[in-house]
């Protein structure tokens, strides 16, 4: 459980950086190996389908966007509450909690995308896209998870 909240915490807050860089791209549409048009490649997608993808990805990343921040800003809780000279463990334990919280709400938005995807896809292509889905490591975790160290951590 605590392996998968550092992750969690890692991938967000690497996405986060990810979109400051990049502002014109969302800060969830980058997939690790394989990027949106890859994608719609691989699955052969027909006109229709890809101008239904491309609004299902932009409803997605207008939902994402504010969360992302809601998520910065309770990771800085977080971690300025863990990092204090004499950290209170109920105001740690109620940091997480609140990021956990917009976690979860991410994880939801992800979960109703691929619902809204799986919809419009043929059988075919809905086996496809759940190959490729469960390559890009979409577990419990959400999207882009890999482990990347805290701040102030040693990088391997």
């Amino acid at each position: 459980m605590k392996k998968t909240i550092v992750v969690l915490v890692a991938a967000l807050s690497i996405a986060a950086f990810a979109y400051a860089q990049e502002p014109e791209r969302g800060a969830f549409m980058r997939h690790p190996g394989m990027g949106r048009e890859d994608i719609v490649a691989a699955l052969n997608l027909s006109t229709d389908q890809k101008v239904q993808w491309d609004a299902i990805h932009s409803q997605l990343e207008a939902s994402i966007l504010p969360l992302v921040s809601q998520h910065r800003a309770a990771e800085d809780q977080l971690n300025s509450s863990a990092n204090a000279s004499s950290p209170d463990a109920t105001e740690v334990g109620r940091a997480y909690l609140a990021m956990r919280a917009v976690d979860k709400q991410i994880r939801a938005a992800h979960d109703a995308t691929q619902a809204k995807v799986a919809a419009i896809l043929t059988p075919d292509q809905k086996a496809k896209f759940d190959a490729i889905h469960a390559k890009m490591d979409h577990g419990e975790q959400g999207p882009m998870m890999m482990k990347m160290p805290f701040p102030g951590e040693a990088h391997e």
